[in-house]
């Protein structure tokens, strides 16, 4: 994709929403597809929306804070994308209503546990809610008349109080469960997962579209046009030109679109609609009516599906998805991009899970307490400009970790010889052992490194061969990535070693101006990047600590 190279800031809400997330995204999918093969449409969205609530609680339990439950709520929308489930758009709807609903729950009660459970239960509450909604949507007024019609008949009256205090009833029981849930993670989450949180922003990379492109957009607005209007004026226009209409619709949209005309092939999708959509009228109307009213709710509810299937496949393109990157809602489309790294990595661990209550508590447990980590081996990038101190911040950093254990080390620093900007040349302090080895001499003055400098190529093939083959565990650290490396000289060969060939962790300095040409040159765009002027040492080597023993006993699980 053409456009220009970005760099935006992620902050740490934003970073612990990316993993709360990614595990409620990776629940959706694996359960949800069990659960709705099983056919029980209305205990898979139950029980999802309780482990949701569940897993965001315990994520935020720590520290709770507000803008946490949307914004993970939101990622989980995003990724339920993925899901192989035809009809895409209403539940990752009912994922965000969800986390907004949390969210409500802190704002009445504040953000402590009271709030945490009220918001708990709201979420929950929205199931119900948003399935009555749904069915409207799909029926139209007709599932109203049936639903009258079949408790008049389990009654035997038509009293309103009866019928209040069957949906009151309904309503404290999914409150309750919400609460409940809510209280279940915030037990596990306060005392048995205390979760280490990058406590600075990181800097995630992008290639973004010169311009939007209305052409791109042209299909998704006509869709949503279509079912707005049709859903306002069906039940207004004449039976018969409502079904002529949607019919059309129909047909059109299943000619283009493969998911929804998959979903249809499907008897167990069909039958019980094409069922339900007669059924309605034998309740509710006269006999004569059946076959034209039938027909009506049949072309509405099939209209609905699909068209809501065809605004998900348009959302879900790339092309589409560019429009997120722009303004206040690029941290949603970056946070995503993340979160669709680390999915992967949720989905196994979850795919692995006996679907029974404590196993599923029991995975969920794991997968937080080595949550830290987001997807692909972790790279770092120390920035910052010429003779700031970028060797001096790496040794300090390698200094803290000398008091670790289960760190190992491999590598370099390089330091300069003379004062900057014209350096006589450059030796290599090599790590651990701490040899000084000679890299380059100054010769001239032109500015180009390739001619400023003579440099000693076989200390360079000796420690490019060394470094190629260090330990799994080790972490390799190269100072000084500069313009030689992006002509594909002196150490290219072996960043692109271990970038291609193996899974070690990677710690590089880059001087500022060449930060963007380093992560296009080897696409590093899920790069941990820590500017020396905005972040301190140790809490880089915090964040550093963190990702690589998740990553390294998630790699120990494989």
């Amino acid at each position: 994709m053409e456009g220009n190279s970005v760099a935006y800031k992620l902050s740490p809400l934003w970073q612990r929403a990316i993993i709360g997330g990614s595990i409620w995204g990776a629940l959706e999918i694996t359960l949800g597809s069990v659960l709705h093969n099983l056919m029980v449409p209305m205990a898979a969205g139950t029980l999802l929306a309780s482990l949701g609530v569940l897993t965001v609680s315990a994520i935020s339990a720590p520290a709770i804070q507000r803008g946490f439950f949307w914004r993970a709520a939101l990622i989980c929308a995003l990724l339920k994308s993925v899901s192989p489930s035809a009809v895409i758009l209403p539940p990752m709807v009912g994922i965000a209503l969800e986390g907004v609903l949390m969210e409500l729950g802190l704002l009445i009660l504040g953000t402590n546990v009271l709030g945490l459970l009220l918001g708990g239960g709201l979420a929950l509450l929205s199931i119900p809610l948003f399935k009555a909604i749904r069915l409207y949507m799909i029926y139209g007024q007709g599932i109203v008349e049936f639903f009258n019609s079949l408790l008049i008949q389990l009654t035997g009256s038509d009293n309103v109080i009866v019928t209040n205090y069957l949906i009151y009833t309904l309503l404290i029981i999914y409150l309750s469960l919400g609460i409940i849930s809510a209280l279940i993670g915030y037990s596990l989450g306060k005392n048995n997962l205390p979760i280490a949180m990058n406590p600075i922003e990181i800097t995630v990379f992008a290639r973004v579209g010169n311009n939007l492109n209305f052409r791109t957009y042209l299909l998704l607005i006509i869709h949503i046009i279509v079912l707005v209007s049709y859903l306002a004026f069906a039940s207004v226009l004449p039976t018969w030109f409502a079904i002529l209409g949607g019919g059309l619709y129909s047909t059109l949209v299943l000619t283009y679109y493969e998911r929804p005309r998959r979903m249809l092939l499907k008897p167990i999708f069909i039958l019980p609609v094409l069922a339900f959509a007669f059924f309605i009228p034998l309740i509710t109307t006269k006999l004569i009516l059946v076959p034209m009213y039938g027909s009506y709710i049949f072309v509405r509810a099939i209209f609905v599906v699909v068209t809501l299937a065809a605004i998900g496949t348009e959302l879900a393109k790339p092309s589409v998805s560019q429009l997120f990157s722009r303004g206040f809602l690029s941290p949603v489309y970056y946070a995503s991009s993340m979160a669709f790294n680390a999915l992967p990595i949720y989905l196994e661990a979850f795919e692995k899970s006996k679907f029974t209550a404590s196993s599923m508590l029991k995975s969920i447990q794991g997968v937080i307490n080595n949550s830290s980590w987001c997807g692909n081996r972790p790279i770092f990038i120390i920035t910052g400009g010429l003779g700031e101190g970028k060797s001096t911040y790496l040794e300090n950093l390698l200094e803290i970790f000398g008091k670790e254990k289960g760190l190992s080390f491999k590598g370099f620093i390089a330091r300069g010889i003379g004062a900057p900007p014209l350096r006589e040349g450059y030796n290599l302090w090599i790590i651990p052992d701490g040899t000084d080895l000679m890299l380059c001499r100054r010769i001239g003055t032109c500015g180009l490194p390739n001619k400023s400098f003579e440099f000693n190529d076989g200390v360079i093939g000796r420690l490019t061969t060394d470094l190629a083959a260090i330990n799994a565990d080790d972490i390799l650290v190269i100072d000084e990535v500069g313009r030689m490396e992006l002509y594909g000289e002196v150490w290219a060969g072996l960043i692109e070693h271990h970038l291609t060939k193996t899974k070690n962790v990677l710690i590089l300095t880059v001087r500022r101006e060449n930060l963007m040409h380093v992560v296009e040159r080897w696409n590093l765009t899920d790069a941990y990047v820590f500017d020396i002027n905005k972040v301190g040492v140790t809490d880089a080597a915090n964040s550093i600590k963190n990702l690589v023993l998740s990553y390294h006993a998630a790699s120990s699980r494989k």
